[in-house]
């Protein structure tokens, strides 16, 4: 049985900033990242604890190809994705959504 993956509003806004900073450079890329995402939502709905918990309940997937971390909480009924942060970013991003 896989699990539903709701998105918080933070990390949709982190989704949209990252594709529009794609599409900027080639609107293929951004389906590339759209693809990669897609990927590690498969696989976190599948397996959600397949990914490590790196800060009190959060589990982090990383994405192939691209520095993007996705933030997520397994919940009984579904999967909280909190953020969706590109690796340079300062870990307080995320964090100070928990």
């Amino acid at each position: 049985m896989s699990l539903e993956i709701l998105v918080t509003r933070d990390a949709g806004a982190d989704i949209a900033e990252a594709l529009s900073g794609f599409n900027d450079i080639s609107p293929n890329l951004s389906e590339r990242f759209k693809e990669e995402l897609e990927r590690v939502y498969s696989y976190i709905t599948e397996y959600p604890e397949i990914y490590p918990v790196v800060y009190k309940n959060f589990r982090r997937g990383l994405l192939r190809k691209f520095p993007y971390s996705v933030f997520y909480i397994v919940e009984n009924s579904f999967i909280l994705v909190v953020g969706v942060v590109h690796q340079a970013q300062d870990e307080s991003t995320w964090k100070r959504r928990a």
